[in-house]
């Protein structure tokens, strides 16, 4: 009689295909839209900080697996997208040394500090950029002018030696809420303003995030439940006070509201697992987003907000359990 032998192994045993390479490499080609974009409207500067972010993450991951003498994962793709999110995530005036430290940072105590990849409470990318604006929040503040300016706006008054420096929507509508008339919606969502290189276009991180959602590579749920976030607490508060507080457009058009949205609220490791946990995640990260900005925090109010929240994923997953099975009685 022939023995039979069972093979027993890990979970997952039903696979449809899909590897952690193809979903970061996924989110890379959906990222290369608005960083193009952030090139064309800084330039070369812009390009340079892209380069210096991806490089400094990639030899760091290189450089500690070597040393602790673990397996090289470098082509997975992932330190890549941690130093292109994090160069994305920071203004064309940044010095080139500030992105390097800080995506060196988020590979080296972001990542590598908890063991594999998915080990982390928190993406590596929003620890390396709060630990940048921490550090150094006067060189991470170095906004510069757009090439293409919005409808009407003096092109030459602004690009001029002795124009004053550039300044975010967020910051300038805080500082002077009236400011917010000045801008127009459809210039926000064309990417016509200064802000950080990836952050500018609305339009081209929507579109990259749907193909993301289309290509199964995120979760609908995260962004859906961020956007809703926004939208409810902004919309809250502009109708107590219209004079003082931006429309629902405005914060979903300036800041890093759509790239945190799509790009960082579908962080599988760092976000719920369950549906309805995710969605819930989604709605406080976007509550915290438009408080933080209502209270000052015109620059970096996205990455502290989806921080704070991928901290209590552990809650939101325990609020939301899916079960497994169920009761069946029996007569």
């Amino acid at each position: 009689m022939t023995e039979k032998r069972f093979v027993v192994s890990m979970s997952p045993h039903v696979r449809n295909g899909r590897t952690i390479r193809s979903l970061v490499y996924a989110t890379i080609g959906a990222l290369v839209p608005a960083a193009a974009w952030g090139v064309y409207q800084f330039g070369f500067p812009a390009a340079l900080l892209i380069l210096v972010g991806v490089a400094s993450a990639v030899l760091t991951e290189l450089i500690v697996s070597k040393i602790a003498r673990l397996p090289i994962k470098v082509g997975d793709g992932h330190a890549i997208l941690v130093g292109l999110l994090l160069a994305l995530l920071l203004p064309a005036g940044c010095p080139v040394w500030v992105v390097g430290i800080g995506a060196a940072l988020g590979v080296l105590v972001g990542k590598m500090t908890f063991g594999p990849l998915g080990g982390s409470p928190i993406s590596p990318v929003l620890v390396g950029f709060l630990i940048v604006i921490l550090s150094w929040p006067q060189e991470v503040s170095s906004f510069v002018q757009p090439n293409l300016l919005p409808d009407g706006a003096p092109a030459e008054a602004l690009k001029a030696d002795d124009a004053a420096p550039a300044e975010d929507p967020q910051a300038a509508v805080f500082a002077d809420p009236s400011d917010a008339a000045d801008y127009a919606m459809g210039d926000l969502f064309l990417g016509k303003q200064a802000g950080a290189i990836g952050t500018i276009s609305p339009l081209l991180l929507l579109l990259g995030g749907l193909f993301l959602i289309w290509r199964r590579a995120a979760r609908w749920q995260g962004p859906v439940g961020y956007i809703l976030g926004v939208v409810l607490t902004s919309g809250i508060s502009h109708a107590v006070d219209p004079g003082q507080y931006p429309t629902c457009g405005f914060q979903l058009f300036t800041g890093a509201t759509m790239l945190g949205a799509f790009f960082l609220c579908t962080e599988w490791s760092t976000t719920p697992v369950s549906p309805k946990g995710l969605f819930f995640y989604g709605i406080f990260a976007g509550f915290l987003t438009i408080l933080f900005r209502l209270t000052g925090m015109s620059f970096g109010s996205v990455a502290y907000a989806i921080a704070i929240a991928s901290l209590a994923t552990p809650l939101f997953d325990r609020l939301a359990t899916v079960p497994f099975g169920k009761v069946v009685d029996h007569a």
